[in-house]
């Protein structure tokens, strides 16, 4: 297996600077973008996959199936390493573009730089949840539970709600950390039936949490405390009311 090649900084920079100014967009419009040896770097810290882009294509339309095959593909990814912009974006320009040509395509594409800025580059490692590849691979990083007999049960979970998983996890800091996501997800597992609405919700376990973060070390907490928090406070979350900014729907969009 070969290691994994990153694009070099300055030729990421230099596609953000093209595609802000207008510039040769039509090579954003491609099945494919044309780069120099020259632009990349060899990474010797992470292997790259056989053959991922070819697995992803024929499933590009379910979430869940490609964040399994984009996880399993990179397994042993540190959080580190998988909050890095240059791995995130060298995946989605390079190694898995034609994946997102089908997911989030640029061909006929009225705001091209915005559809990039939203999916294809990794503003920051606080954003790793809304990239088009990095959501992915966190949503399952975030969500196995190695204890249970279907590690992979409170990702489907997370996965039954686009607007739960990337608008309000998304953005929500205390949900990347893994033991709130467990302890989380594993209170809406058991109570899913229960429940009329998974976004309402989250976007009031959201609000709740990140203001606890505030005064209280939420790092050090196991996931107990957490599934015992939504037990206290479940009624006050499927009540939460919020005015939903119609500049950040569309932005999310």
């Amino acid at each position: 297996m070969a290691y994994q090649r990153l694009l070099k900084q300055s030729c990421i920079d230099k596609l953000l600077e093209d595609a802000e100014r207008g510039v040769n967009l039509v090579r954003f419009q491609k099945d494919t973008i044309a780069f120099e040896e020259s632009d990349f770097l060899i990474t010797s810290m992470v292997d790259q996959p056989d053959n991922l882009v070819q697995s992803l294509l024929p499933i590009s339309d379910d979430d869940y199936r490609c964040s399994l095959a984009l996880y399993q593909a990179y397994p042993k990814l540190t959080p580190l390493q998988a909050i890095s912009q240059q791995f995130w974006d060298t995946l989605a320009f390079y190694d898995l573009f034609p994946y997102m040509q089908l997911r989030w395509s640029l061909r006929n594409c009225d705001d091209i730089y915005g559809n990039i800025m939203r999916h294809y580059h990794l503003t920051s490692a606080n954003n790793v949840l809304r990239h088009g590849l990095a959501s992915l691979w966190w949503s399952v990083y975030l969500s196995i539970d190695s204890d249970a007999e279907n590690p992979y049960e409170l990702t489907e979970i997370l996965f039954k709600n686009q607007t739960l998983r990337t608008r309000v996890f998304g953005v929500s800091k205390v949900i990347q950390h893994k033991e709130a996501a467990l302890g989380i997800l594993r209170y809406l597992k058991d109570n899913e039936l229960f429940i009329n609405s998974f976004e309402k919700v989250g976007r009031g376990l959201s609000s709740y949490f990140n203001k606890l973060g505030a005064v209280k070390q939420l790092t050090y907490l196991d996931r107990d405390f957490f599934y015992n928090e939504m037990v206290a406070h479940i009624e006050e979350f499927e009540n939460y009311k919020e005015k939903i900014d119609e500049n950040d729907r569309t932005t999310n969009e």
